[in-house]
């Protein structure tokens, strides 16, 4: 099966913020073409912003569900902040790797993984910040925590 997920290398730049791209995701209303959306906002940001978070399909900026989450929501509330981070970090591949085969591995979350300081995986410039963002994340989601009694009632 191919990966249906697609291949961004998402910066894991200091300078652009989930909350600095909310903006641009929110101004997506209905599909839209690039040059709109790229008009509008400033060139590093969308260019972040697009890799990151949206779904473009020739040259049009789709609205696909987290821009309707988005809409939803009606602000930056933590659930979006959360998705989108989720997004960002689930996007690129290596953070991705990372979370399906170390994190969450044989179908079990294995969080004594957070205990290093450092994972190869996160080798890179801005790594060991991904790292810690990373195991905050999953820990104040509570994800390993809501799915391991789903994990022990498969189990028995």
């Amino acid at each position: 099966m191919s990966n249906p997920l697609p291949q961004f290398i998402s910066s894991l730049s200091k300078y652009y913020r989930v909350e600095d791209h909310y903006p641009l995701v929110k101004s997506v209303v209905a599909d839209t073409p690039e040059a709109e959306l790229r008009a509008q906002f400033d060139r590093d940001l969308y260019a972040t912003g697009k890799q990151r978070y949206l779904t473009v399909r020739n040259r049009i900026v789709v609205r696909d569900k987290l821009v309707d989450f988005v809409h939803e929501e009606e602000g930056f509330t933590e659930r979006v902040k959360m998705v989108m981070y989720f997004l960002f970090m689930f996007r690129d591949a290596p953070y991705r790797q990372f979370i399906c085969e170390k994190v969450a591995r044989n179908g079990k979350w294995r969080t004594e993984i957070f205990r290093d300081t450092k994972s190869r995986y996160f080798d890179k410039a801005g790594g060991h910040k991904a790292f810690t963002n990373l195991r905050q994340f999953l820990f104040q989601t509570g994800v390993p925590r809501t799915v391991a009694p789903m994990q022990r009632h498969l189990v028995h």
